[in-house]
């Protein structure tokens, strides 16, 4: 396994590790992945890479202050996910995947009879930026259901307005040429045994609008 290898993956694993959604095995299978077609990959090697940087992340993690940005960028999606507006964390790794998922999410609503209004999401190229300490921002992509310009407007303000009201700093040139920044945001996370995928939303938003529904009792 050459030197090249190695770096490759190490500068792999410290970007998973600092994103905090991935355990040890979750990571371990990953990285082994992109390695897939490479002579003599050496697995002891990178479980203990593994093992040494996720300790040590975990170690970090006890003194962090709280709420973190994390927490409150949960509050403020789970905010919108209530107003209908699909919201997903870490959605793949590139803008026509985060697009995907976020459509799909709207199918899967749709067909339980609830009309989301549009989505939300960042993937994983814009956490790369967010955990690099010399940027520290995450840009938000977003639309409406339909990919009707105006009404994309109209979530995305309500998108602006939801980050402001949590105390985020926002810039938005107001049009949909630009995906919304959040500007220096401390990334503190840590895996949590939580599904932060489209499932989540869907539970979120089916029980809001179950709610809503009117009881009606006969006798």
């Amino acid at each position: 396994m050459t030197e090249d290898i190695k770096n490759e993956a190490l500068e792999q694993l410290e970007l998973d590790v600092k994103f905090g959604f991935e355990n040890e095995n979750e990571i371990f299978e990953s990285i082994s992945d992109m390695f897939y077609d490479v002579d003599e990959f050496d697995d002891d090697w990178l479980r203990r890479a593994i093992s040494e940087r996720y300790k040590q992340h975990q170690k970090d993690s006890l003194t962090w202050k709280r709420p973190t940005d994390f927490d409150r960028l949960v509050i403020t999606f789970d905010q919108l996910i209530k107003e209908k507006i699909v919201c997903l964390h870490k959605a793949g790794y590139t803008k026509q995947d985060g697009e995907s998922d976020c459509m799909e999410t709207v199918e899967k609503l749709n067909e339980l009879g609830i009309e989301p209004i549009g989505y939300c999401y960042y993937h994983s190229q814009d956490l790369a930026r967010t955990v690099d300490k010399n940027i520290r921002n995450l840009y938000l992509g977003f639309d409406s259901s339909t990919q009707n310009d105006t009404q994309a407007i109209d979530v995305a303000n309500k998108i602006v307005a939801k980050l402001t009201q949590n105390a985020f700093d926002v810039n938005w040139s107001g049009t949909i040429d630009q995906r919304i920044e959040i500007k220096n945001l401390n990334w503190q996370k840590i895996p949590d045994n939580v599904d932060w995928g489209q499932d989540r939303v869907v539970n979120i938003m089916t029980k809001i609008n179950n709610d809503k529904k009117p009881f009606w009792k006969f006798w």
